[in-house]
């Protein structure tokens, strides 16, 4: 037993360690289909030349390092209830009003203003728990090929992750108003013009036609300040763009030929472009419309354009017992929605 919390402690500090290893959904599916819940247990058929393999095979969700897409500051207001953060606006008037003459007095030199309007993010504290009991162990120590309680306590990160992954693209579907996603932002335009129909289904005409409107409409969108460097496309359509840009030309595909205009005309060699399954109406239902909708979203991936907090990263509790024979140790963290400090530099692109 002594040994037993030896590895549980341990454990427990790898888990602290771990980085982002985001996914979707908790449904017992994987890539083998879905799984039946009652062939799960200890218990199963063996023979005398049956070979239990001692390596397993864990189930495998969809995965997207989301951080990478939507900025995440963790550490700022731990255990608070919100983070409020100023905008700062110029009220300077245009630059000839500054204009002056040689016989100009003091009363005559326009002056300049600012003022600040805050923007709240609401912060939600989460926490889980696992459990265990002596026969558990007992029972997968008797397997000799899984441990019970580092399974159990990674399923735990497992669904921190999940969650935090969703939420970010998504938002807190219980409080979509003050924890939207990079793709639920209220304050954020919606344009149903520029594509009327999955990219990848477009003609030669029609592509070339979307190509130069898009970055248009984003400029436009900005009041002709900054132009975009993420474009965020649904998976479904995202993986139609390998085909190539025209029947007669198949040496370069849509996606080339899109990444690379975006790259030249921003003049930004890093622009990304990426595809989102939460920008699929079957996988966002409920957050962007009732029945969900096709949603790209052209954006600036800029901590000051939009931003996920995370005041307190997982943390997981060595597991207590009362009666030394269970125990349970909690899992908890605090994260806000990924919210549009400059909505104005986000544009969405619907279509049904």
């Amino acid at each position: 037993m002594k040994e037993h919390f030896k590895r549980l402690i341990k454990g427990a500090k790898l888990l602290n360690s771990l980085g982002w290893n985001p996914s979707m959904g908790m449904t017992l599916r994987n890539a083998n289909g879905d799984v039946d819940a009652s062939s799960l247990g200890y218990q199963y058929t063996v023979q005398t030349t049956t070979q239990i393999r001692a390596q397993v095979i864990r189930q495998k969700f969809y995965e997207i390092p989301f951080a990478d897409y939507v900025p995440v500051v963790p550490g700022t207001g731990a255990w608070m209830e919100d983070i409020k953060t100023n905008l700062v606006y110029d009220t300077a008037g245009s630059f000839e009003t500054g204009v002056i003459s040689v016989a100009s007095g003091p009363s005559q030199i326009a002056t300049v203003d600012v003022g600040t309007a805050p923007v709240t993010a609401k912060i939600a504290t989460w926490a889980k728990g696992y459990m265990y009991s002596v026969p558990e162990v007992q029972k997968a120590l008797a397997a000799n090929n899984w441990d019970v309680v580092s399974s159990k306590m990674e399923t735990l990160k497992r669904n921190w992750d999940l969650g935090l992954q969703k939420v970010a693209f998504l938002g807190f579907l219980p409080d979509l108003t003050n924890m939207p996603g990079l793709l639920t932002n209220a304050s954020v335009n919606i344009n149903t013009g520029v594509i009327t129909k999955n990219i990848s289904s477009m003609t030669a005409a029609e592509f070339a036609t979307f190509v130069a409107a898009i970055l248009a409409a984003y400029f436009a969108n900005s009041n002709n300040t900054v132009l975009p460097d993420s474009f965020e496309i649904p998976m479904s359509d995202y993986l139609g763009l390998v085909t190539p840009i025209a029947s007669g030309f198949p040496v370069v595909s849509q996606l080339d030929y899109l990444l690379d205009a975006f790259k030249k005309a921003t003049q930004n060699p890093n622009f990304k472009v990426f595809g989102l399954a939460y920008g699929d109406a079957a996988n966002n239902a409920g957050y962007v419309a009732a029945g969900g909708k096709y949603r790209a979203c052209l954006y600036r991936n800029d901590p000051e354009s939009v931003k996920m907090d995370l005041p307190v990263d997982f943390i997981l509790t060595p597991a207590g017992t009362s009666n030394n024979f269970q125990w349970q140790g909690i899992g908890a963290g605090q994260f806000t929605g990924a919210i549009a400090y400059r909505p104005a530099e986000m544009l969405y692109f619907d279509h049904t």
